[in-house]
Formats: structure tokens, C-alpha cells, sequence
């Protein structure tokens, strides 16, 4: 039934009619739980009636409320991007439409469209980022920082029981790899340096509860997920304030988190070391060096040195593994196989050096 029912309406809305504007060309993007409709002017997400364990989407009614807590979280961070909710309608004709007449049979989050290949991913391949880049990406993500939701929950997930409770978790859902996506030695090298760490930092971890460093973060903030184009028609104030915007460029930091609070929320160095990492594993250390330098200057946050490695750790260990689940797809072909066991050696090299450093 829900695979009907995907499929039903992926159908409808590949057809301009389903829309409330003017569309030439429609462009759907699937994910593994939730599906994309690039309309020209606008984007529409929906999700997939879908129970992982880790999310439910399984009624209509929780895949409203999921679209209300995206919206709703994202626009602290993005609010020029993230324009509200639509329902996705059917009449008693069975038509499908957008924000149309009758019975609502989905609920999406509505966007403004970006240029696809305008994500920061694509543009560093390209070797279309700058220094300039990088500094403001650093100033944004402290501005959301400074402002991101906290509370005694979010607090429990920056202890250290929780921290450690995510890295043993790391290590048993990767035994299975060893010798197949990193050798033996090497989990038993990042083992190791993490549990001696672990046991040294204790002290270090509880104490960034008490300063208030754990906040609900974007909880996946890579390049995928940051747009950078030259839209700045919006920013009058800053318009007046700096007459060299003209020449900058947009930052929109889109998909946080918010299916489940354990992913995003976060001590602030695991989100920034997320995003140094990244940059690592594309080859700009120079830039990801600059992007942490820039944010400790903004924060003054004396820990980073002693937390960084640790955490760039994690976040690659965490990128390796899901690269890992995705290698286990039976449906995968040859190619695709080999490519994914590629990305995941390459996380789980990065690592080790790492590890290497703690």
C-alpha cells in the first residue's frame, strides 16, 4: 500500500498541471526517505510513509508534523529558503494538485529552488570556492550557533555516557568490515587512540555541558548541504552596510536534522569539526584550516584545539560506516559496489590519521 501510494503520487507530480504556477520542466530527486520535485521556481519535499526504527514516518499526520519541525528549524538558519507548508491534494476527480482543492493526501515542505549544481560540493570540485567563502561560512555557522535551541534534553546528548554510547555503537556496527572496508589493524588502531581518549577527556566532555556548548545543531553540515550563489537581493540592511556585497556571495545551509534529536544535537565542536573533515576529505585543507581558525576566533572557544581531532574523527568514522550500510545493498551493481567501497576506505582512512593524532 505505501509503495502504491509513493508511487502514485510521484506519478502525479511529475505533470506541470499538479502545480500552482507556471512549470516547464519538473526534476524529482530520491532519496532514501523522502522524494524532491524541482518545479523551476520552487522545490516541494515529501517524505515517505516509512518506520526505520531510528524515524517514523508511518501516518500522515507524522509526516506533518515532520515538515513543520524541518521548516521550522531550518528557517533559524536559512529563512530565506525554507518558505512554509504545502499539502499535496487530491479531488473527488482524483486529480492531484499542489496547495489545490480537496482531501490532502500528503504533506511537503515548500522551498525556494536553488541551482543544483550551486552546492558547495560542486563548486569545490570545480575549484570555484575562495577564502572569502569559507570565512562567511564559518561567521553563519556561529551566527546559528549563538541562537540554536537548547535545553536539559539537548543538554544529555553532549555527555559523556551518550559519547561514548555512540562510538561503541560505531565500533559493533562495524566489526563486519574489518578486512572488507578497512583492515583489522587500522579499526583496532581507532579503537584503541578513541577509548584511551575517552578515558583521558571525561572530565574535558562533561565539562562542555556546564559551558553550554551543546546545542541542537544542523546535525549534517557538509558541502552537500550548502548552497552558495549570488542572491542577495534580499539583505537591504546589509546592503546599506557594506558596499562590497554586491561582490559576495549567498550562503544557505540547508536539511538539518530534526527526525531524531540524537543525530543533530551535539556538542558545537562535533558540528564544525563535521564540516573541517569534509573539507579534508576534499582535498582543501587549507580551507578547512581557515574555516576552523575563522570560527574559533568568533566563538573563542578554548577546547577546539583539544576536541577537534576527536571529533573530525568521528564524523569520518560515521561517514565510513553509512558509506558501509550502503555497500551491504544487495540491488547495488558492480560499479556502483566498488565506487561506494572506495568512498567508505576513504573515510575510514581519514580516520585513522585522525586517531593518529589523539
Amino acid at each position: 500500500m505505501a509503495v502504491d501510494h509513493v508511487a502514485f503520487v510521484i506519478s502525479s507530480l511529475e505533470k506541470p498541471e499538479s502545480y500552482p504556477h507556471p512549470v516547464k520542466e519538473i526534476t524529482k530527486i530520491i532519496t532514501a526517505v523522502s522524494v524532491v520535485f524541482l518545479s523551476g521556481t520552487f522545490a516541494y519535499k515529501f517524505n515517505k510513509p516509512l518506520n526505520l526504527g531510528f524515524l517514523d514516518f508511518s501516518t500522515l499526520e507524522k509526516r506533518k508534523d515532520q515538515c513543520e519541525k524541518e521548516i521550522a528549524f531550518n528557517s533559524i538558519i536559512s529563512p530565506q529558503l525554507y518558505l512554509g507548508l504545502s499539502t499535496i491534494n487530491q479531488d473527488e476527480s482524483g486529480k492531484i494538485t499542489i496547495d489545490g482543492k480537496g482531501k490532502i493526501i500528503e504533506y511537503a515542505v515548500k522551498m525556494k529552488q536553488m541551482d543544483p549544481e550551486s552546492t558547495m560540493n560542486n563548486l569545490l570540485r570545480e575549484n570555484k570556492i575562495t577564502t572569502e567563502n569559507i570565512i562567511q561560512l564559518a561567521k553563519q555557522i556561529h551566527q546559528f550557533h549563538q541562537k540554536a535551541p537548547e535545553d536539559d534534553e539537548i543538554r544529555t546528548y553532549g555527555q559523556f555516557e551518550t559519547v561514548k554510547f555512540n562510538w561503541d555503537e560505531n565500533f559493533q556496527q562495524t566489526e563486519k568490515y574489518k578486512d572488507v572496508l578497512l583492515p583489522m589493524r587500522t579499526f583496532n588502531i581507532i579503537q584503541q587512540k578513541i577509548n584511551s581518549f575517552l578515558v583521558k577527556n571525561k572530565e574535558v566532555i562533561n565539562q562542555r555541558v556546564q559551558k553550554n556548548k551543546i546545542k541542537h545543531c544542523h546535525g549534517d553540515f557538509h558541502s552537500g548541504n550548502v548552497f552558495i550563489d549570488d542572491d542577495n537581493k534580499d539583505n537591504d540592511e546589509s546592503n546599506n552596510q557594506n558596499k562590497n556585497l554586491k561582490n559576495q556571495k549567498k550562503i544557505h545551509i540547508f536539511d538539518g536534522i530534526v527526525f531524531n534529536k540524537r543525530f543533530p544535537c551535539s556538542d558545537v565542536i562535533a558540528e564544525v569539526a563535521f564540516m573541517a573533515m569534509d573539507l579534508d576529505y576534499h582535498h582543501q585543507e587549507e580551507f578547512s584550516k581557515i574555516f576552523i581558525e575563522e570560527y574559533q576566533k568568533l566563538s573563542n572557544d578554548g577546547d577546539i584545539p583539544r576536541l577537534l581531532n576527536f571529533y573530525k574523527c568521528y564524523r569520518a568514522y560515521i561517514r565510513g560506516k553509512i558509506a558501509g550500510f550502503t555497500y551491504d545493498d544487495q540491488n547495488l551493481s558492480t560499479e556502483e559496489k566498488e565506487r561506494t567501497k572506495q568512498t567508505a576506505t576513504g573515510y575510514f582512512r581519514l580516520a585513522h590519521a585522525y586517531a593518529e593524532l589523539l
